[in-house]
């Protein structure tokens, strides 16, 4: 198997995470956790420990990508900890659903937030969504550094958005501090109530193992990998908590847990409605750079299980002259435009959520496994070993089972969600026809026949 180039410096590795972590959730999460936490010092509290979860989670992975530098990130880490059938079983989980239903969400996600400028019809912004996906998968096929340097400016362009709404917020707002030390009388709210708040920022933070998948291409991958995986979310965490603490200045504790569209409002709020459209461009932007960091990285796992014979062959190709695995982005961007048209990716998606985390669970155990590999050289090693890892592994579960409890109220369903449409209620669903059955009144046989073979229609929940 061709081996990739080595061209990704510091920087570079470190705006690949970024620009993938910044995504529609910081945008729409934020009510969920100031409907738990009416205090605003809980709400920042809440995306501190969100933040140091994610750390500690890329820490730990970056231990795994330092002792073992190869394309295909988690998938190597499981197979070499766990044996084949989890690399095989998390690789294809990866190519079926997890990376080409987020690619689609995404690429959709951004259709709809460009479609605020252009008006579209509802094949136009499929149209735009494949055009997003088949350009960013031509500009990634041309080269590794083509792929970064588009990831590098649309991730300080919006960058550069966020911190201007933050300091537009702060000057345009007399006493910020009034607002965000404010202490609401509200009932204490409990562990599962923390748990449940904690969904929306992970999932917000979530895009931090990005970087694994493309360890072949690292220069001195046992210096760079750890460092970008500690800037990155680091950079992240500073930017989420001054975007948080805009929101509560300009919107106030009950105005963000009121408001479904935290971002777009506080931007109204600050200019008017010309405020409406910078929201819509930031999220745009944001929904850029998270399509093509995934679309840079996912093509990796599938060029590294072509090498080991689990996926197409000729994916393990490297391009003689782009020196990039070319089909592999291909297979993965055919997929990927399937979901868009058949539009059926939201629940896949919810799904594929949980699924991932169980997989980055994993991840974490596998630290734990290779410690007993006394072959396998490690030129990092994870700070406060094993709490560090186990603590990574635990808040895991935890988010896990909050998944489970809360699995209606997930980010992911809200990137999809257009937000112009308004929210689906009960009564706007058209209920299956029923008769009313009178007490003591038996059901005629022949009628129970025929109800038995006609296809029910249910109201989606």
């Amino acid at each position: 198997m061709a081996e990739l180039r080595r061209a990704l410096g510091l920087l570079d590795a470190t705006m690949v995470n970024v620009g993938v972590m910044i995504g529609s959730a910081v945008f729409l999460a934020a009510s969920d956790v100031a409907r738990a936490f009416p205090n605003p010092a809980l709400q920042l509290g809440t995306w501190v420990v969100a933040a140091l979860f994610s750390l500690a989670g890329a820490l730990t992975i970056a231990e795994l990508g330092a002792a073992l530098p190869e394309a295909g990130g988690l998938y190597v880490y499981l197979r070499r900890a766990f044996g084949p059938f989890w690399g095989f079983l998390y690789g294809w989980a990866l190519f079926a659903v997890i990376q080409t239903a987020a690619i689609a969400a995404v690429a959709v996600a951004f259709a709809s937030y460009f479609g605020h400028f252009v008006p579209l019809s509802p094949g136009g912004a499929q149209l735009v969504a494949v055009g997003a996906i088949a350009a960013l998968t031509a500009v990634n096929v041309l080269g590794v550094r083509e792929g970064v340097v588009t990831q590098n400016v649309v991730t300080f362009a919006k960058m550069a958005v966020v911190l201007g709404l933050v300091v537009l917020a702060f000057a345009a707002r007399p006493g910020p501090a009034t607002q965000l030390t404010a202490h609401p009388a509200a009932p204490s709210a409990g562990l599962a109530a923390f748990g449940a708040a904690l969904v929306g920022p992970l999932f917000a933070f979530d895009g931090w193992i990005t970087l694994s998948y493309m360890g072949g291409e690292v220069k001195r991958p046992s210096r760079n990998l750890p460092l970008a995986a500690f800037a990155s979310v680091a950079i992240v965490a500073a930017l989420y908590l001054a975007l948080n603490a805009a929101y509560l200045v300009v919107l106030g504790s009950s105005g963000v847990a009121a408001s479904s569209l935290v971002a777009a409002d506080t931007a109204r709020a600050l200019l008017g409605s010309r405020g409406a459209d910078l929201a819509a461009g930031m999220v745009a932007l944001a929904m850029l750079g998270g399509l093509n960091g995934n679309i840079l990285g996912g093509a990796r796992v599938l060029y590294a299980m072509a090498g080991a014979g689990l996926f197409w062959r000729p994916a393990a190709q490297v391009h003689p002259r782009f020196g990039t695995p070319a089909l592999a982005l291909v297979a993965q961007a055919v997929v990927s435009v399937a979901f868009v048209f058949t539009g059926r990716f939201e629940q896949l998606l919810t799904s594929c959520l949980f699924a991932s985390w169980l997989f980055y669970a994993l991840g974490g155990l596998a630290v734990f496994a290779l410690r007993r590999d006394p072959g396998l050289e490690r030129p990092y090693r994870v700070p406060g070993y094993p709490v560090v890892p186990a603590l990574f592994v635990a808040f895991a579960a935890l988010l896990l089972a909050s998944t489970v409890v809360t699995r209606t109220g997930s980010p992911a369903r809200a990137a999809n969600r257009d937000p112009s449409s308004p929210p689906r209620s009960a009564a706007a669903c058209t209920p299956s026809r029923r008769r009313t059955r009178i007490p003591g009144r038996r059901r005629c046989p022949s009628l129970r026949r025929r109800r038995r073979r006609s296809p029910r229609r249910w109201c989606p929940r």
